[in-house]
Formats: C-alpha cells, structure tokens, sequence
C-alpha cells in the first residue's frame, strides 16, 4: 500500500466531495485512521472498525465526529466512485481551520492470490517495537521503512520482533501460531494493535471449542508449534508456509476450519445477518 497515492475520481474531506486529480494525503500529520475493506459494494464490518476508531481517539485532541457522519461521508465516495472492491481509509487529522479533518478515500491494495491459500506465505522478522501498540495511528517512518524491507526481501510481511526476541505482530496483521495440541497460540492483547479479523477468529474458535492461549512467543521456540497463519483486512486468514527459517503446516485442520468459517462471517456480515 502507498501512502502518496489514493484511487477513483474523487474523495471526501468534511462531508464535501474534491477531486483526486493533484490530492496527495499528508501522511506526516498526527493521523489516526481506519481501514476498511469493500466488498460486493458493502462495507465489511464497519462497526467493528468505528468502534475501534473511537477507542484509537480517547484521550487525543481529537474529537470522534460520531457514527452518523462517518458513515454519510462513507456513502458519498461510494456514490461518487464506480468501485465495488477496494480498501477505504477513514482518517481524522488536525487541522487548524476546522479542528480536525475527517477525509475518507480509496487505497491502493494487494490481496493474495488463491494460490496464496493453499500454499501459505513467507513472513521474516523485523525488530521493532509500537510506542502505543493499541492505538491505530499512522507512523510514516515505520511504514516507509517496512514497507521497504518487505519488498527488497520478497516476503507478504513482516513480523515485529522485540528486544527480547519475542514475535509480536505482523506490521499490518495479527499473527497465530497452532501448538501440537491444536490450541490457538497468540499474543496477548494488550502487546498489540487488537486486530478485527483477530476478532473473529477468537469467537470462531470458542463456538468450536478450539482452546486459545495467550502467550508470548520466543522466536528460538518456534520449532515446537506446527502450524501458522495471520489476519488481517486484505489477507483475511492466511496460512504461512515459513516464518524467517521456520516451515509450518498449511493444511492443518484448525487452520483450514478457521479459513472456512471466517468466509462465511463474511458473507452473514455482507448480507446483514451479522452486524
């Protein structure tokens, strides 16, 4: 994902649409922003997102402008762009002649491919750690500088890697572990930016009894657990296949039970049957 470069014909600032042609996002400002995925035309668990927008803004100078206007200037870029498929950024900024800037528009984005999968992705460590890890707020030097690494390195993500060697989060996904048990291994919650998707899997495994542990995880431990995957808005539930020089099982039941049942949420959450 570029941050210099956003999609379609125009995007919404305060309620107003402008024209893309010559906007570039400044991504230097103090931005607290959401993404979230269009699908079919709908928006996919939206007040999933707003929620944790709200909570992102506590105790900043900025105001939450509410549910209401949010979603009104959500359905005007839809009505003022053809997309049907794509990644939405709600992003609120200051701004010193209105307070606050409330700006929605659309990014560019990479989902996996189907082969993707089947056959996982390779992940590699980065050794970082998030000042304020649940906040969802943008960091343009780290986002510059992982987004570079992954690339120069050929890898879907990279997963940060603290001072203790202690696996953490991806740099845009949640990541999970299956122990030889087949129980769920994650980070507790309070060490990371709490994922939507990340979510769901947790309600996932406990209506199928799947036991979830949170744990921290060294990075010398990882040849005891058998299998792994991240969540994430554009990934969804993606097996890995390696994690730096880790190899992991991509077809493991839980993992492939996780992957069907978190598709059908999205189609009850699509069609309005889960809000």
């Amino acid at each position: 994902m570029s941050s210099g470069k956003i999609l379609g014909k125009k995007f919404i600032i305060n309620g107003k649409s402008a024209d893309v042609s010559g906007f570039i996002p400044d991504m230097s400002a103090d931005i607290y922003y959401e993404v979230v995925r269009l699908m079919d035309g709908k928006l996919l668990f939206l007040k999933d997102h707003l929620d944790r927008l709200r909570l992102s803004l506590a105790g900043s100078a900025i105001v939450y402008p509410g549910k209401e206007a949010i979603v009104k200037d959500l359905s005007l870029l839809l009505k003022e762009n053809s997309f049907k498929q794509g990644n939405i950024r709600i992003s609120l900024q200051p701004s010193v002649e209105h307070g606050s800037d409330l700006l929605c528009y659309f990014i560019p984005y990479v989902y996996p491919d189907p082969s993707m999968y089947k056959e996982g992705v390779r992940l590699l460590t980065y050794p970082y750690i998030r000042s304020n890890p649940g906040i969802k707020k943008w960091d343009d030097r780290f986002r510059s500088s992982v987004g570079q690494y992954i690339r120069d390195h050929g890898v879907y993500e990279a997963v940060l890697l603290n001072n203790d060697g202690q696996i953490t989060e991806g740099s845009r996904s949640n990541l999970f572990f299956i122990d030889q048990q087949d129980s769920l291994i994650t980070v507790p919650e309070r060490l990371i930016l709490p994922g939507i998707t990340r979510k769901y899997v947790f309600e996932i495994a406990h209506g199928h009894n799947i036991p979830i542990i949170e744990r921290s995880v060294s990075l010398n431990t990882l040849d005891s657990l058998v299998s792994a995957f991240i969540s994430g808005t554009s990934p969804k539930v993606l097996p890995v296949k390696m994690l730096d020089n880790y190899s992991f099982d991509v077809s493991h039941p839980v993992l492939k039970l996780l992957m069907e049942q978190f598709e059908q949420l999205i189609q009850d959450n699509l069609s309005g049957i889960l809000d």
